[in-house]
């Protein structure tokens, strides 16, 4: 299987350096042609700067699109209507209705996936499953808080360019935290928040404070920020008879590790059960794996679009009703 990669960043560089065994990297594109070609030369592939023609060619079976967000929805659009399987980077577009372009044209004959990849970290998997054990009883609620303290000049990256991004932090580091409520207790359908601009000189918000209510009671207690100096993630899951805590993601939001607080009958101070992971990050890999495989067998359907649909939603929904 052939496969291109339209964006010669970092998030490129991820993708790449973690395909499958089975899957040939033909052609990288960018803009940038140094970095097209400088991108080429390390992974012995060809290179392109024009999108359309990736897009067109019969030789390439799927595209991974990690370009900035005002692209993303363009050319995932265009791979539809050329019959290519796409991976495309989150949020999927700018807005709700970008994205609502490339389900527009989607008709069920091709894999389209968005790059959630927290989904697939190990502690993120082990929760899950932990979760869905239902050995603690049901979830309760969950509170959560991301963050990073960006660097000389953030404010005036693509980031904080609202034609170049489409939001602030909510839609950058937010839309994960949505997706992995998602994952963990399905859609919530009331949304409160209030977005703000503590530090960084930009008519987009650096940080976002936001509550996510199901139907069911559930709530979402969530913080993002690009204000927070030491980077950080740290997301607590409650359930009946146990507390989740997941800290770190690797690197430089530390080594990533899971605590499982069990609740004693008796109501004393719980048992504790750690498990630390490797700090080399494969969500990258595992993310692409479950994308190949699901071209292999021919798992077409319209799932990953409406998961980033909902996660569009609810960002839509706090932007125009902050308090």
């Amino acid at each position: 299987m052939n496969v291109a990669i339209i964006g010669a960043g970092l998030i490129g560089r991820k993708r790449a350096s973690t395909l499958p065994k089975n899957v040939t990297l033909k052609t990288i594109c960018d803009i940038d042609i140094k970095k097209a070609k400088d991108f080429a030369k390390d992974f012995n592939c060809d290179w392109e700067n024009n999108w359309k023609k990736i897009i067109s060619d019969p030789k390439i079976d799927a595209v991974i699109v990690s370009t900035i967000n005002k692209y993303l929805s363009p050319i995932a659009t265009a791979a539809v209507l050329n019959d290519k399987h796409i991976l495309v980077e989150k949020p999927g577009a700018r807005n709700l209705k970008e994205l609502n372009n490339i389900s527009k044209v989607y008709c069920g004959k091709t894999v389209v996936m968005f790059g959630y990849n927290h989904r697939f970290h190990p502690a993120i998997l082990k929760a899950k499953k932990i979760i869905d054990s239902k050995k603690y009883g049901e979830l309760l609620f969950i509170r959560a808080k991301y963050g990073h303290g960006g660097r000389m000049g953030y404010e005036k990256e693509w980031r904080f360019n609202k034609d170049l991004s489409g939001g602030g932090e909510l839609l950058d580091q937010g839309t994960h935290l949505i997706d992995l409520v998602n994952f963990f207790s399905g859609e919530m359908n009331e949304v409160c928040g209030k977005l703000g601009n503590f530090y960084w000189k930009s008519r987009l918000e650096d940080s976002a404070f936001f509550i996510l209510q199901s139907r069911t009671g559930q709530i979402a207690h969530l913080s993002v920020s690009c204000v927070e100096w030491k980077n950080l993630f740290c997301f607590e899951i409650m359930l009946k008879k146990a507390k989740i805590q997941i800290d770190g993601l690797g690197g430089s939001y530390g080594r990533e590790k899971l605590t499982l607080y069990k609740m004693k009958p008796e109501m004393v101070p719980p048992d504790v059960e750690e498990f630390l992971f490797d700090e080399k990050d494969i969500s990258w890999g595992q993310e692409n794996k479950v994308f190949f495989n699901n071209i292999k067998n021919k798992n077409y359907s319209d799932k990953g679009i409406n998961t980033a649909r909902y996660v569009l939603t609810i960002v839509d929904k706090l932007y125009k009703n902050k308090i």
